[in-house]
């Protein structure tokens, strides 16, 4: 292998852990946007929430950066962020909480 080979693989290994990395970068961003649009669909209902000063910041963050265009972007696209994280624990609750509506039911049926 000659000299200008041998420099021309090195700088291919260098630059191997760069696209990676850039791939990584493409795919959470894709991911990310992927998260808003479906966070910003169908927001019909309103709600008031208090937050602390490290939310406000995270959300103001967000739109500083252009990626919300505002606070309630922002806070959609946490919360459906939120939701998706806790995917398998809202399962369980909805497992648990079908549970107790039918022991209600039963509990109805055996008073009435």
């Amino acid at each position: 292998m000659s000299e200008h080979q041998a420099g021309v693989v090195e700088a291919e290994a260098a630059q191997e852990p760069k696209v990676k990395a850039a791939d990584c970068v493409s795919r959470a961003f894709s991911s990310f946007m992927e998260s808003l649009e479906t966070a910003l669909v169908g927001r019909g209902n309103s709600i008031m929430v208090r937050v602390n000063d490290e939310a406000l910041a995270k959300l103001d963050m967000l739109v500083a950066a252009g990626i919300c265009k505002s606070r309630s972007e922002s806070a959609a696209f946490l919360l459906q962020r939120g939701i998706e994280g806790s995917a398998s624990l809202y399962d369980r609750i909805e497992s648990v909480t079908a549970k107790i509506s039918e022991l209600k039911q039963d509990l109805l049926g055996a008073a009435g």
